[in-house]
């Protein structure tokens, strides 16, 4: 069977995860002293809880050894390995993988395995690999769907806004006298994410103005593509992902939406509060 393998920067329906068999390697969570594999000995909660009490978490790429280890063991029971990378601009997560399923061909020529640098991460990453998954159990070809997740790589968006820059001055993403200016005059800046970096494509006053302007660019984008399942996540803050949603199916009323939690790794960098809307502008 082909094996759609992710990180835990994805995020997508546990029920599809399960479903499918879809595997996820775990990333690593640094914090108060300890290191934790995020979802797997850490809840994505109990980060944000962290975060709360003005704890500042940093986070590392999946582990070599381990890694090796469980694609080793998925190439020897007969699986050929779909790996959809976070954005290898973000992270060395992508390039690791890279070198770990190059070895494994030579230990395994029968096996056909592929890294795929996805350039970009959460909710995109995971309506990629849900299309996938589903496009492989349906019995695609691998060579086939390799090419079919090229083409949803470069045609999903992620649009999303930032509730709270503190998280994103502590990291550098932003300097701090943008990041005082943006909280002085209440400024919310508006993200998308270009060949696997962010970049701010709109500064907009107050929340509410801010998530109708998301809304506003969602439904331009996907223009060329109406009925679709649209991804919604959060970080911390379900209400406000609520409050996209209604938004959003207002404008695009023959979509479908599904709402997922921010996970961890990309919590830690983007803050607690943010929104962010994923999609394709073709399919």
């Amino acid at each position: 069977m082909i094996r759609v393998i992710v990180d835990s920067t994805c995020d997508m329906p546990a029920a599809t995860i399960a479903q499918y068999g879809v595997e996820v390697l775990p990333l690593h969570v640094i914090a108060e002293g300890r290191e934790y594999l995020d979802r797997v000995t850490i809840t994505t909660r109990e980060v944000y809880d962290m975060m709360r009490r003005g704890v500042t978490p940093k986070t590392a790429q999946v582990d070599l050894a381990e890694t090796h280890r469980r694609l080793a063991e998925l190439a020897a029971q007969g699986d050929d390995l779909l790996y959809l990378a976070f954005s290898s601009k973000m992270s060395g997560t992508c390039g690791l993988v890279a070198q770990i399923m190059e070895s494994l061909k030579k230990q395994f020529p029968r096996r056909a395995m592929c890294t795929l640098d996805a350039k970009g991460g959460s909710f995109a990453t995971g309506l990629i690999a849900m299309e996938a998954a589903r496009a492989a159990a349906g019995g695609m070809a691998f060579d086939a769907l390799v090419e079919r997740c090229r083409f949803l790589i470069d045609h999903v968006e992620h649009v999303f806004v930032i509730n709270d820059l503190t998280w994103m001055i502590r990291g550098g993403r932003i300097s701090r006298t943008l990041g005082y200016t943006a909280s002085l005059l209440d400024i919310k800046p508006v993200l998308d994410v270009s060949d696997g970096e962010m970049e701010v494509i709109q500064k907009v006053r107050g929340r509410r103005r801010s998530m109708e302007r998301v809304a506003d660019v969602v439904a331009q984008r996907t223009q060329g593509c109406p009925r679709q399942t649209i991804g919604v996540t959060h970080a911390d803050d379900p209400q406000a992902a609520e409050d996209m949603r209604a938004l959003l199916a207002k404008r695009l009323p023959e979509c479908t939406f599904l709402t997922e939690e921010i996970g961890a790794v990309l919590g830690v960098h983007l803050g607690i509060g943010g929104v962010g809307v994923f999609f394709f502008n073709q399919m």
